[in-house]
């Protein structure tokens, strides 16, 4: 079918940032995007533009980051799925494909956003897990960093917290949850909201840390301990249609 209004899509992928520049397209370094937009290419035979939810930056992982297209023609979900996935590095993978209402738009539409960060208190580091997590100073306390995270929900102005030659007209934001959660030596921090500046999470994990270590720790966390959970849109854009 073809002709009148584009259909849109909407597509879960799941990345392991560690050997992109993040996810935002760039002329010198390789991209989820540009990776993404390859695939599709040449599973629909023609160029296509993809926009993301969130633009997780270098180094910075997804287990659900969520993308739209519109296609002039109708296309087979499963085809998006498995098709996409032929043509995309193992580190880069398509969960989900949907058809949506038109005019549907990943970044514009989301009403909730999920950031995970994962740090380890282990004196050595298991391999497996080192991409995924960023070591947490000795001298830092738990009971302090959960103490600090406590000021934190609500809506705020994180201007302090914004990456240098990130666009932020609004830099008010409004964090809905904030969690701490220990388990053995691993300790997660979950951050819940409307909308996040550019490398706001990493800059917020930062100053939690030198707080509860009370001495130095950087102004930002590592890009590899972030991760970008889940994404919530409004009921209105729910699918109508999808694959697996």
């Amino acid at each position: 079918m073809s002709g009148g209004d584009p259909f849109s899509y909407r597509l879960t992928v799941a990345y392991v940032g560690t050997r992109y520049a993040g996810w935002q397209r760039q002329p010198n370094a390789p991209t989820i995007q540009q990776r993404l937009e390859e695939a599709l290419a040449a599973v629909l035979t023609r160029s296509v533009r993809v926009v993301g939810a969130g633009r997780t930056d270098a180094g910075v992982h997804a287990r659900a980051q969520v993308a739209s297209l519109a296609l002039d023609r109708t296309f087979p979900l499963e085809a998006l799925v498995r098709g996409t996935n032929r043509f995309l590095p193992e580190d880069v993978r398509v969960l989900l494909a949907e058809r949506v209402p038109a005019g549907f738009d990943a970044r514009r539409h989301a009403e909730l956003k999920c950031y995970l960060y994962r740090l380890d208190r282990s004196a050595v580091i298991h391999p497996f897990d080192a991409p995924f997590v960023a070591p947490m100073p000795r001298a830092a306390s738990v009971e302090r960093l959960g103490r600090a995270l406590e000021c934190l929900p609500g809506r705020h102005d994180f201007s302090a917290f914004a990456k240098s030659g990130g666009a932020h007209r609004q830099p008010v934001r409004t964090l809905s949850r904030v969690e701490l959660r220990e388990e053995g030596a691993g300790v997660e921090l979950r951050f819940v909201g409307e909308g996040f500046l550019r490398g706001m999470v990493r800059a917020l994990v930062g100053t939690l840390l030198e707080v509860a270590a009370r001495e130095e720790a950087g102004p930002n966390a590592p890009a590899r301990g972030l991760c970008l959970e889940a994404v919530a849109y409004p009921s209105r854009w729910q699918a109508l249609e999808r694959c697996p």
